[in-house]
C-alpha cells in the first residue's frame, strides 16, 4: 500500500535538518519582558520640567482610579530628585503617572513600566 500528499512532522523535520533549516520560532526584538512582580516599585523622579511639581499620583494604565499624593508632604522643585514608593500588588507594573504643577495643571504621562524603569525624569 502507498500513501502519498501526507508529510509527518517528523520527517519535515527531518528534512529541515538535512537542508541546515531552523525551525525555531524568531526571537522577538528588545529585553524580554518582566513577569509580574506584586509589590513595591521605588521610583526615583527628577523634576526637569520648568515649575515645581507639586503632587504625583498612580493609576495603572487605562484607570482614572489615581492613588493618594505619593510625595506627601514634599514637592519636587526644579532640578530636584525625589524618591517615591508605589505600590503594585497586582504586579501589574504599567502604570500611568500624574504629575500636579504649582500652577495646577496636570500633566499625565502613560504606559511607565515600573517593572523596567527605577527612574523618570519629568520635563514638560
Amino acid at each position: 500500500m502507498e500513501v502519498r500528499g501526507i508529510i509527518l512532522p517528523s520527517a519535515l523535520i527531518a528534512a529541515a535538518a538535512v537542508a541546515g533549516v531552523s525551525l525555531a520560532q524568531p526571537s522577538p526584538s528588545g529585553p524580554p519582558p518582566s513577569p509580574p512582580a506584586g509589590g513595591d516599585h521605588t521610583l526615583t523622579l527628577t523634576n526637569s520640567g520648568g515649575q515645581t511639581v507639586s503632587a504625583v499620583s498612580v493609576a495603572p494604565t487605562g484607570s482614572l482610579d489615581f492613588s493618594d499624593d505619593l510625595l506627601g508632604h514634599q514637592v519636587a522643585s526644579v532640578g530636584k530628585t525625589v524618591r517615591l514608593k508605589v505600590k503594585d500588588p497586582a504586579g501589574q507594573c504599567v502604570f500611568d503617572v500624574q504629575f500636579l504643577l504649582n500652577d495646577g495643571t496636570a500633566v499625565t504621562r502613560k504606559g511607565i513600566n515600573l517593572c523596567q524603569t527605577a527612574s523618570y525624569t519629568f520635563s514638560r
